[in-house]
């Protein structure tokens, strides 16, 4: 359907218009970067020339490749890695490819912060993009919109609970300052902390949050019901099952927690909250007040600290919330 997928280049200007009509010249990108350009014409740029309508659903994702282009320039962008256009390129194709296989969340801005790391980590571009796709079904949620809601709307909520458990005067100030939805903590959730740490650090608190909330009774949700049923038959009793979990998910279940909107991710922006307390409290006059406050953060924030703090928060939370 568009032959710069898996040419070794992006696309970063629009090739049709929002009707599905091509834009002449759609080789001027790879004119640019003295690439030489295909001439040939795959059946959809044959029924483009012949001004014939595409379909709906190839119009809508050719509409995504020149934003994805865009973004894929912007990740990242003081990595050496990244530097070979050859790079980029591959993490374009991954985002291209996505944005197809699943037409029902497509293409949206933070997909290609998650994808980066996987990019640069797994050489072979197939093997990167079904590692994506994997980790695209735990976030997909995330990215999922209506006209009333977004996807990461629920863990918000999740996080104004947490924090009106452990910490009702912070809790307090910030439904004063009209921040009860806490929209401020949009983007730490959204792209997994990637801009608020470093790239090693994310990378870090990414493996430890996974392998800390998994749960062989919960394998199902990420992997197919045949590999969960031949589980069932390893796991043996309760004691064995609470052995083979993480440590955070071990917790919930002691505690007997049922609710799974929780994943540790909340409690490390819960963290990241409690470390600011002290100036959210005195300094924070305003939204625009605590936003400055946690764009502070931004690379300064030790990974191992925060995750030792959402450790204890978690436990907090247990504890006041602990059924009976």
């Amino acid at each position: 359907m568009e032959k710069a997928v898996g040419s070794g280049r992006i696309i970063t200007i629009p090739v049709v218009t929002d009707d599905g009509q091509p834009i002449e010249d759609p080789a001027s990108a790879a004119l640019q970067e003295n690439k030489p350009f295909d001439t040939a014409h795959s059946p959809i740029e044959e029924q483009q020339i012949n001004n014939a309508p595409l379909h709906k659903e190839v119009t809508q994702w050719k509409l995504t490749l020149h934003q994805i282009g865009l973004d894929v320039v912007r990740t990242d962008r003081t990595l050496v890695y990244y530097e070979n256009q050859e790079n980029q390129a591959k993490l374009w194709d991954i985002l291209a490819v996505y944005s197809w296989i699943d037409r029902d969340i497509g293409y949206c801005q933070g997909m290609s912060d998650l994808c980066s790391p996987i990019s640069i980590l797994i050489e072979h571009e197939a093997d990167a993009f079904w590692c994506f796709e994997r980790l695209m079904r735990r976030l997909r949620g995330n990215f999922k919109s209506t006209t009333t809601s977004i996807g990461v709307r629920t863990q918000l909520s999740v996080l104004s609970s947490i924090i009106k458990a452990v910490d009702p005067k912070l809790h307090e100030h910030i439904e004063n300052l009209d921040g009860g939805e806490y929209l401020f903590a949009f983007r730490m959730l959204m792209v997994l902390f990637r801009r608020e740490f470093s790239f090693v650090d994310s990378l870090y608190l990414w493996e430890l949050m996974w392998s800390m909330e998994y749960n062989p009774n919960l394998f199902s949700m990420y992997d197919s019901d045949a590999y969960a049923n031949r589980r069932k038959g390893a796991i043996g009793d309760k004691k064995n099952m609470l052995e083979e979990c993480g440590k955070f998910e071990r917790k919930n279940v002691k505690a007997g927690q049922k609710d799974h909107q929780a994943p540790l991710s909340i409690f490390l922006v819960a963290s990241v909250l409690e470390a600011k307390n002290k100036r959210l409290l005195k300094e924070a006059k305003g939204l625009d007040d605590v936003v400055k406050i946690l764009n502070d953060i931004t690379g300064n924030l030790d990974a191992k600290k925060a995750c030792d703090e959402a450790l204890k928060i978690h436990e907090k939370y247990l504890n006041k919330t602990k059924v009976s």
